[in-house]
């Protein structure tokens, strides 16, 4: 179980954020729910079955190009990752991403297999579609709808499960 983040912990944080520098080892051992970290820089991000709820990554770099990030199992309900960019993989499988706002980020090597994003935004979302990527994972049925209002075909869909 992580330790509940203190005003001293969040200052640091504030600090380092203000600096540019990577703050994995400040939020490491510390519960990150319903906490501001938006434009952090955050190298190695292993939260698995975390509870993640609220939290603010907006306009975040997490991960490193060539390395892998795992957030696995976790909660993160409400999140916000606008405008963040995923470098390296990250693995969010059988995640609960319901009601989270991804408007912006860029997740091109995020793969969320068995992962639920019902009620969540993608607005100028860049992620990777694909079976291998998303196999099982639980969007609504305003996504495709919305992702192929432009390009002048129509989508179908099977009644929602």
């Amino acid at each position: 179980m992580k330790k509940p983040m203190t005003e001293q912990q969040r200052q640091k944080i504030r600090t380092y954020i203000k600096n540019g520098l990577d703050i994995s080892d400040l939020i490491e051992d510390y519960s990150i729910k319903h906490e501001d970290l938006s434009g952090a820089r955050i190298k190695r991000f292993i939260r698995t079955n975390d509870d993640m709820n609220g939290v603010r990554l907006n306009k975040c770099i997490i991960g490193e190009r060539g390395k892998v990030n795992n957030i696995s199992g976790s909660r993160a309900r409400r999140s916000q990752w606008c405008d963040t960019e995923v470098q390296g993989t990250m693995f969010a499988r059988k995640c609960d991403f319901r009601e989270a706002d991804f408007s912006g980020a860029i997740l091109t090597d995020v793969e969320y297999q068995y992962t639920d994003f019902r009620q969540a935004k993608f607005c100028e979302c860049a992620m990777r579609l694909g079976t291998d990527y998303g196999l099982g994972c639980k969007m609504d049925q305003n996504f495709f709808r919305d992702l192929a209002k432009g390009w002048n075909l129509t989508v179908t869909l099977n009644e929602e499960v």
